[in-house]
């Protein structure tokens, strides 16, 4: 009996490890991927940053409607940079990542600075951001589904 309860201690202990482990390589296989995000959208390369997400991505962005699809995650982004909109600073944190079969959902916090036409200053924000990423079948992770939005309320004054 007791070699049985120390036997079964030491697999859950061991499957505990592994998992922890596999969330500590997701985490820096995701950070890896996040830097050619930063990468792509310093320098405006928007296909760059597409080819990080699934064909059938969902992307939820804030103040702004649900695009479904690779094809309209595109007509955003090129929207986007039509208008003049360009980021010039970019600084995603993951905090936590729950990896699930599959699908593994990052949490994380961002800081952000961007010009607009007209704009004297960068505008600054800081927000958060839930991304599931999906794995592929040569084990690399590709964009789901996103999402994020700013923590600065537009109706306030932030102190």
């Amino acid at each position: 009996m007791i070699r049985t309860v120390v036997l079964f201690v030491a697999m859950v202990t061991a499957v505990s490890v592994f998992g922890q482990q596999t969330a500590r390589d997701l985490q820096t296989q995701i950070e890896d991927l996040n830097k050619v995000m930063v990468k792509s959208m310093l320098a405006g390369d928007i296909e760059s940053n597409l080819s990080l997400y699934t064909e059938d991505a969902i992307s939820l962005p804030s103040n702004e409607p649900l695009r479904e699809g690779i094809a309209e995650i595109r007509k955003g982004a090129e929207e986007m940079s039509k208008s003049g909109f360009k980021v010039t600073s970019f600084e995603p944190k993951t905090v936590k990542v729950i990896p699930e079969g599959k699908l593994v959902t990052e949490i994380g916090t961002y800081k952000i600075k961007f010009t607009m036409p007209g704009m004297e200053e960068p505008m600054e924000d800081h927000g958060k951001y839930l991304t599931i990423w999906e794995k592929q079948s040569d084990g690399s992770l590709k964009i789901k589904v996103d999402t994020w939005n700013s923590d600065v309320n537009p109706m306030k004054e932030e102190k």
